[in-house]
């Protein structure tokens, strides 16, 4: 099973700006334990939304 973990965008987030040092060790021991367990595929981040494009369908109906 997979999980995907997304955490609420944030004014902060958006500009870039990183959380503060003692979230992001907690963050990294959490990740090498998740790593050392076997459990960790993948860790890597996205960029902001800002970023991103909305694309919409039309026409309805499955394909």
């Amino acid at each position: 099973m997979k999980v995907l973990v997304i955490v609420k965008a944030t004014k902060n987030s958006e500009a870039g700006i990183l959380p503060d040092e003692k979230l992001l060790t907690a963050m990294g021991k959490y990740n090498e334990e998740l790593v050392k367990a076997g459990v960790m595929v993948g860790g890597e981040g996205l960029h902001p939304s800002r970023k991103g494009k909305r694309v919409r369908f039309s026409g309805g109906g499955e394909r």
